[in-house]
């Protein structure tokens, strides 16, 4: 907008009504609430169950009094589900006309009409890091509604929006401007005996660079204020979400990462980044050591040392035979011990019971299905790296030989040996039990 006015838009069922003039509303999951949002809005909304996940972590006593505030709110979906389980009154803020109305409708659609604090929510049309228009605007809404309280901001989120289909992102990429932003809204924030409360949402993409980054801009902006950063993955060999957790927020810890189900935290471990040693291995794992592959945020949040600590049993041997990619690896010589609170980041454990020089092809499913019945498998994963067009077929062939026999699961990965002069690839199969 070139102006700096600021539009008002009261959550209501004229809004619902407008909305359903852009596009119908629709669930993206059976069990979750129909929302308003164009193709757009849905690839870059924070999924229904994440935002809410992310509203459960946060007690509402830490938080100070005032609105919570979306200075570039998009669908709302992280807003709402913030605003309806701390029971706090919505502010966002959307440049984009159309965008705003849905996101108004959203509040409604998803309001309980018992709740007073749903009187004061608002939507405004404009500029994220005008602060001082946005509140000004914000407040003479409320007034015009007869409500004569100037509530000031409890709590910001922000989750900007940055390049698509880059494999990296940095900081100067982010709409609206983290700094400019951070900087206008600064006043406005209530500071509580931890500071203000913020959370950003951020590129899974950024690297250790780009988040010392933002780690000194925050510094800059709050002198002295706690953050934790946390990483969020659902279970598929990658990090889903990327936030940095701000002031009274901010847990004890430097660090953070959780791994989600469908709709709760299925494991999660707090602490500080320590650096792992990695082997190679000169000759194959030997039989009946065990192999685990281990989520890899675990290892991106630099906290898979403090994991170990709760994993493994006194007096085992242990080493990461890997920690980069998709699917770190870790041999030890007895069986992880099963702790509920952190276990649902091993993706697959298991016993070595077979060395393979080759990877599966389709002309060999029948020697590899052959060979994983006569340990007893009944069904093999592959995890390891297989052309990415072939190896779906290979799993659907596999599965199908397999099929109707007795046993247990089993994976298959695979191993870079170290053999002096050069390495190559070995393929082992593991029995899971």
């Amino acid at each position: 907008m070139s102006d700096l006015t600021h539009v008002d838009l009261v959550p209501s069922e004229k809004i619902v009504k407008e909305a359903g003039n852009i596009i119908k509303s629709k669930s993206n999951k059976k069990g979750e609430p129909s929302f308003f949002m164009n193709d757009d809005m849905r690839k870059l909304s924070t999924p229904w169950n994440i935002s809410n996940i992310r509203s459960s972590q946060i007690n509402p006593n830490d938080l100070p009094a005032g609105v919570i505030l979306d200075a570039a709110v998009g669908s709302g979906m992280q807003l709402i589900a913030l605003t309806k389980g701390l029971r706090r009154p919505a502010l966002g803020i959307e440049i984009d006309k159309d965008v705003a109305t849905l996101c108004a409708a959203n509040m409604h659609v998803a309001s309980d009409k018992n709740d007073l604090q749903r009187t004061m929510d608002r939507v405004l049309i404009g500029d994220g890091t005008k602060a001082e228009e946005s509140m000004n605007a914000f407040w003479k809404s409320l007034r015009d509604a007869g409500t004569r309280a100037h509530p000031p901001i409890a709590m910001l989120h922000l989750d900007p929006a940055r390049p698509r289909d880059a494999q990296n992102h940095d900081i100067d990429e982010m709409q609206p401007p983290l700094k400019e932003l951070l900087n206008s809204w600064n006043e406005y924030l209530q500071v509580g005996p931890r500071g203000p409360a913020i959370l950003l949402d951020l590129s899974p993409r950024l690297d250790g660079q780009q988040r010392n980054m933002v780690n000194s801009l925050l510094e800059t902006t709050f002198p002295g204020v706690p953050k934790t950063w946390e990483w969020l993955s659902q279970g598929g060999g990658r990090v889903d979400r990327l936030s940095v957790w701000v002031g009274s927020i901010s847990s004890k810890h430097s660090h953070r990462c959780i791994r989600v189900g469908r709709k709760n935290i299925m494991a999660k471990i707090e602490g500080f980044p320590e650096a792992s040693k990695i082997i190679r291995l000169n000759s194959p794992p030997p039989f009946n050591s065990w192999i685990s592959v281990v989520d890899a945020s675990l290892i991106q949040s630099g906290l898979q040392e403090s994991w170990l600590e709760k994993v493994i049993t006194p007096g085992c041997g242990h080493s990461w035979l890997r920690i980069e990619g998709r699917r770190p690896l870790l041999i030890h010589t007895e069986p992880l011990i099963d702790n509920e609170e952190v276990s649902e980041f091993v993706v697959c454990s298991g016993k070595v019971v077979q060395h393979r020089l080759t990877a599966p092809e389709l002309r060999t499913v029948q020697q590899v299905s052959s060979a994983a019945l006569r340990h007893g498998i009944n069904k093999i994963t592959l995890r390891c790296n297989i052309e990415p067009d072939i190896h779906p077929k290979i799993q659907r062939k596999l599965d199908s030989e397999l099929k109707g026999n007795e046993g247990s699961k089993g994976f298959m990965i695979d191993l870079e040996l170290d053999r002096g002069v050069g390495s190559h690839s070995l393929y082992v199969v593991c029995k899971e039990e």
